[in-house]
């Protein structure tokens, strides 16, 4: 996203040395002859593509070169950012902590507009897309009865900073991404963000200093486990349960694993907690009863143990899978402790669809259900499974999935085994392989299909697989009668894969599924 106009303050370069040895992380300076803490600094930036007058460049990355800072002063950097002495003509800070010192810098640079925000934080494994949606649906619906501005949006899906909405790369943004957006959200006049938090996002230090209204870790199991995201699962349960460092107030739903080790750091800090509960006997500040699944969605009530007067009766929810009552639940706490009403609750909900996110696509003969979701890992896996069981327990279940290149090895045996126990028919495909060559990315999963005896066939090309796998349902019906499931697992609604470090387009799950269906149910008027 590109920054908005605003009239904003002008910082010399000795304003970012200030800040930055404000916390120690100034190895040493070098080209300071003259008086450089004087040069007025009018943009800050890592991409010497996209330069203007007077830069800041921060030298980051791991592919960084030493040519990407000559052609940054060619186009007009006036200083840079390191964490070496690249041996330059302009002058250089060098930091020994780059991370921090890009946040710290990015906020300067947009002068610290999550201080002017009530920014809400949602992180957990499977289930915080979905919650945050329902948030920010509940937010824009209150928000437009009193006439405001709409909340802002980060996530996994979409970025929204109340000027442009655009499809994300990262669920947490880099630095400068992220505070470009902020920075846009108060020039937009916006005074509500729903931030959707990676663990990423705090073990590199992109929310540093970002303070949450409310935050919720909706769940924690194994995910992320690589060289390059997480050592184990200790770091990365470590990087959830930061979100509390960063909470005000804490949304704890009871029913999760690890929901002890929330509360018990939330004690810690001394932070406001508000509980919640999906089960039976369990005493909680907000309860989801009589929870019902439904052919269009979730009807269940919410109590209030605390204040009876926000107490919700046969509120509907326009998901399905009963485990997402667990998300809206979240998302129905925070509002209400918000002071959000009734009304726009249930308005919000009852037409809430988060894109890509259990979306169904169902043939009028019922030969097929197509289903499109952003499933990616075994909790998520375990989820819809569970659920298909119950509302679709006599179809066969054609599975189109794969799994991240370079990262997150773990996953691979798990999704594997979670297909393998559940799945008749498996396509396995292109799931952003990076720079791994996707046969190796197979070879850890298909040992499993095969101890399963689990028919699987691969091809890279999302959409091939899609068509294949829905021609295979149809071809079934017609010669057993036998119904199918159709999912395409892991990509959702995104338009793009990345692969060799660069995005490339493709029609998205749910565009082929929707196609797909609609051609189909148009043949057979």
């Amino acid at each position: 996203m590109q920054v908005q106009d605003y009239p904003g303050q002008e910082f010399v370069l000795g304003d970012y040395l200030t800040d930055l040895r404000s916390e120690s992380i100034v190895s040493k300076t070098v080209g300071w002859e003259e008086t450089p803490e004087e040069l007025l600094v009018q943009h800050v930036s890592y991409d010497s593509r996209k330069l203007k007058k007077n830069t800041f460049f921060i030298c980051k990355g791991k592919n960084f070169k030493r040519q990407y800072l000559l052609d940054a002063i060619a186009q007009g950097a006036i200083a840079y950012l390191a964490e070496k002495d690249l041996e330059v003509e302009i002058p250089g800070i060098i930091v020994c902590d780059m991370r921090r010192a890009l946040t710290l810098c990015a906020q300067r640079f947009f002068e610290w507009p999550q201080r002017d925000l009530s920014i809400m934080g949602i992180t957990g494994t499977k289930g915080k897309s979905t919650t945050v949606t329902c948030l920010r649906e509940i937010f824009d619906a209150w928000l437009k009865d009193q006439k405001l501005p709409p909340p802002g949006l980060i996530s996994s899906i979409e970025e929204f900073d109340g000027f442009t909405s655009e499809e994300s790369v990262l669920t947490t943004p880099e630095p400068l991404e992220l505070f470009t957006i902020l920075r846009n959200c108060v020039t937009a006049g916006i005074k509500h963000v729903v931030l959707e938090s990676s663990s990423q996002g705090f073990k590199y230090g992109r929310l540093d200093d970002i303070s949450f209204s409310y935050g919720s870790i909706v769940n924690i199991a194994e995910d992320h486990i690589s060289d390059i995201e997480h050592k184990d699962f200790d770091d990365y349960k470590a990087a959830k349960l930061a979100m509390i460092d960063h909470s005000e107030r804490l949304v704890v739903n009871l029913d999760v694993e690890y929901s002890d080790l929330m509360l018990e750091k939330a004690a810690e800090r001394q932070i406001e907690v508000i509980t919640l509960s999906t089960s039976e006997g369990v005493s909680a500040d907000y309860l989801a009863e009589n929870i019902r699944s439904t052919a269009d969605g979730l009807v269940f009530d919410v109590k209030s143990t605390q204040a009876p007067e926000r107490n919700i009766k046969d509120l509907y929810v326009s998901l399905h899978g009963l485990f997402n009552t667990e998300n809206a639940l979240i998302a129905i706490a925070i509002a209400l402790e918000s002071g959000v009403d009734e009304s726009s609750i249930r308005r919000a909900l009852s037409q809430v669809s988060v894109p890509g996110r259990m979306m169904l696509f169902p043939t009028n003969d019922g030969a097929m259900l197509g289903l499109v979701d952003y499933a990616h890992n075994k909790l998520s896996f375990e989820a819809l499974f569970q659920w298909l069981h119950k509302d679709y327990p006599n179809h066969k279940y054609i599975a189109i999935f794969g799994s991240t290149g370079d990262k997150a090895v773990n996953r691979r045996p798990e999704l594997g085994v979670a297909a393998g126990e559940n799945a008749h028919v498996v396509y396995l495909t292109s799931d952003d392989v990076g720079y791994e060559p996707f046969d190796s990315i197979n070879a850890d999963m298909t040992p499993y299909l095969d101890s399963y005896g689990v028919p699987w066939t691969a091809d890279p090309v999302r959409e091939n697989c899609i068509r294949d796998a829905f021609a295979k349902a149809i071809e079934l019906y017609k010669e057993t009668g036998e119904q199918s499931v159709v999912m395409a697992l892991g990509k959702g609604d995104e338009s793009s894969v990345y692969k060799d470090g660069i995005y490339e387009p493709i029609n998205s799950d749910v565009t082929v599924m929707k196609l797909l269906v609609e051609e189909y149910n148009a043949a057979l008027k």
